[in-house]
């Protein structure tokens, strides 16, 4: 009996773990806006896993920070340097979820935003679209730049909108 309580126990661990689908993000827009300065991060690489479904349980997602492209390459080149970004000592921006939330206001990712060196754990809202071929999770959200101790104190805008978009297959 022992036997055969451990063995059914293995059989649906499995059954759960193998239900889950891990898939590279396909597609992605990170945008973020500010009254100094807007643009795009050009290279991320990621995954999202769901349960076969357009529910996502988890995100794990890096923006290469010297990808940033403002529209202007002055900018650009002071964004990747010590005082912003410091690309060179911290390539990534990383959101690893750790829990994902759904309730009568929707669907939210838990989890923590490393940025500039410093990890602050937020709750980013998602928008989940879906159509034949892939699902899109969108958030919507701001980031407070003392929080992360990213850029000058006093000259520029204190914190900077983003828009993420990240599309896999199905």
């Amino acid at each position: 009996m022992k036997k055969l309580l451990i063995t059914s126990a293995i059989l649906l661990l499995t059954g759960l773990i193998s239900a889950q689908d891990t898939t590279s993000v396909d597609t992605y827009k990170i945008a973020f806006f500010s009254k100094d300065a807007s643009g795009v991060f050009k290279e991320m690489k990621g995954e999202v896993v769901t349960n076969g479904d357009s529910l996502p349980t988890s995100f794990d997602l890096r923006i290469q920070t010297a990808s940033i492209n403002t529209g202007n390459g002055v900018q650009n080149k002071h964004a990747k340097s010590s005082e912003w970004f410091h690309s060179e000592k911290y390539p990534d921006i990383i959101f690893k979820s750790r829990k994902i939330v759904t309730n009568d206001e929707g669907v939210f990712a838990q989890g923590d935003l490393v940025l500039h060196g410093v990890s602050k754990t937020i709750i980013l809202p998602l928008t989940i679209t879906t159509n034949d071929v892939h699902h899109v999770y969108k958030a919507k959200f701001t980031v407070d730049r003392a929080d992360y101790q990213l850029g000058p104190k006093n000259k520029v805008s204190p914190s900077i909108k983003i828009i993420a978009a990240v599309t896999i297959k199905k």
